[in-house]
């Protein structure tokens, strides 16, 4: 007479079995997911790591990512969200070999602007150097010059020919900054991001902007 299933061994064994590696799978397919960064807008060509992306392509925090004449785009990483102007390039380390946590950020070229969560980072530009603990931050990066603007939050900010001289900058609503190769650092004002782009990056990421 056959067993049923309450009283046969093998067959709980083969049912655990089973449970357990769809447990398992679920465990290692989900997180693969949930940690991928993505893009929300995509306008003209975006390429990541060299490649073409679409809406479908996951972003991760050993990501580097360009942008063509008359593109842009704007994507989350974790609890960071950005916004990449035409003719830019970014590149992101990660903290160890963590898909998602950002350990540095380096705008190559072109414009870039980023919301953070908590944390601290390491923003560069070919002339400045910016450590943020969760803050709003525009950065546009050139050879010869970089601009900064702390759109809010707290920053510490050196030229990369002077780093043992910082400036601790803290602002509830924009403070602008021109840092020269030569390590000069002036004010400037605000110029190529909005208020409303600050505030669209901040829901993307479930935040409201503080001001």
């Amino acid at each position: 007479m056959a067993l049923s299933n309450q009283h046969c061994p093998t067959c709980q064994s083969r049912r655990q079995f089973l449970g357990s590696g769809l447990i398992l799978g679920a465990g290692l397919l989900l997180p693969s997911l949930s940690i991928a960064g993505n893009f929300h807008q995509m306008n003209g060509d975006i390429l990541i790591n060299g490649f073409r992306a679409n809406h479908r392509t996951r972003i991760h925090a050993n990501s580097t990512i360009s942008t063509g004449t008359a593109s842009s785009t704007a994507f989350v990483i974790a609890d960071n969200a950005f916004m990449l102007k035409a003719n830019s390039q970014v590149k992101f380390t990660p903290v160890g070999h963590s898909r998602t946590a950002i350990a540095t950020l380096r705008l190559i070229t072109g414009g870039l602007l980023s919301v953070f969560g908590p944390g601290p980072k390491k923003l560069l530009t070919p002339t400045a150097t910016i450590g943020i603990r969760g803050t709003g931050v525009y950065m546009e990066a050139q050879e010869s010059s970089s601009y900064v603007c702390l759109c809010y939050g707290k920053i510490d900010l050196s030229a990369n020919t002077q780093a043992d001289k910082t400036q601790e900058l803290e602002a509830k609503h924009h403070q602008g900054k021109n840092i020269a190769k030569e390590g000069a650092i002036e004010d400037a004002g605000m110029h190529n991001h909005t208020d409303e782009e600050l505030v669209m990056l901040e829901d993307m990421v479930g935040r409201k902007v503080p001001f």
